[in-house]
């Protein structure tokens, strides 16, 4: 009697990021872009509401909306295209990808929040380990164009002994405006800075589990 392999596939600790772009986004591109510089205008130097100066956040320099202000709930019409039209399609189709018949089990909040990166700002290493966090993601208003390596989003490789088996230790990734990214919130990133004229202005986001007993 021949063997015969019963055998199926697991992804471990996945790290499935996805990268979505937005064509036809421009008017909500522009309005959260404006949007941003008036806030920055009027919180800049006031150290709560600007988190950037609240040496707690990796964030170097620029503007860092509070978290308590919950970006993405914001009543204006182009921050409203941004949640519904954008942000909530994308979170469905990457827990649909990733979680599958689980997905159906979840409850979901977001907490948000905005930036307005500008030259020689910069974010350091970090993840978001908020408890009950499932998706982080950051969504591109406005990214001015630079030679890689500068305004990039780099990926740490979590298990770098991998390295010794041809694995690569960073995974980058060049946004465009318009673009969204999103990630398992242990995935380790930071943002490189850039030089000359130009802003980057970002809304980013962490989708969390209500029901936090729930175990993948």
């Amino acid at each position: 009697m021949g063997v015969k392999a019963d055998s199926r596939f697991e992804e471990h600790f996945p790290l499935t990021v996805m990268v979505s772009h937005h064509a036809g986004a421009e008017d909500i591109n522009l309005g959260i872009a404006a949007l941003l510089h008036g806030l920055r205008k009027q919180f800049l130097r006031d150290r709560q509401e600007n988190e950037a100066l609240s040496g707690t956040i990796t964030t170097y320099g620029g503007y860092q909306t509070s978290k308590k202000m919950m970006f993405l709930n914001r009543p204006e019409p182009e921050v409203q295209a941004l949640r519904e039209q954008i942000v909530q399609p994308a979170v469905q189709a990457y827990v649909d990808k990733v979680y599958a018949d689980q997905a159906k089990q979840l409850k979901l909040r977001t907490v948000s929040w905005a930036n307005i990166l500008c030259e020689g700002d910069w974010q350091a290493p970090h993840m978001h380990p908020s408890n009950g966090n499932l998706i982080s993601g950051v969504y591109y208003a406005a990214v001015p164009e630079k030679p890689e390596p500068e305004g990039c989003i780099e990926f740490l490789n979590p298990h770098p002994v991998s390295h010794h088996h041809g694995v690569s230790l960073t995974r980058r990734i060049m946004p465009k405006t318009g673009d969204l990214i999103l990630f398992p919130p242990y995935y380790i990133h930071y943002v490189y800075p850039f030089r000359g004229a130009g802003e980057r202005c970002i809304v980013a986001f962490d989708v969390l589990i209500q029901n936090t007993q729930f175990v993948f």
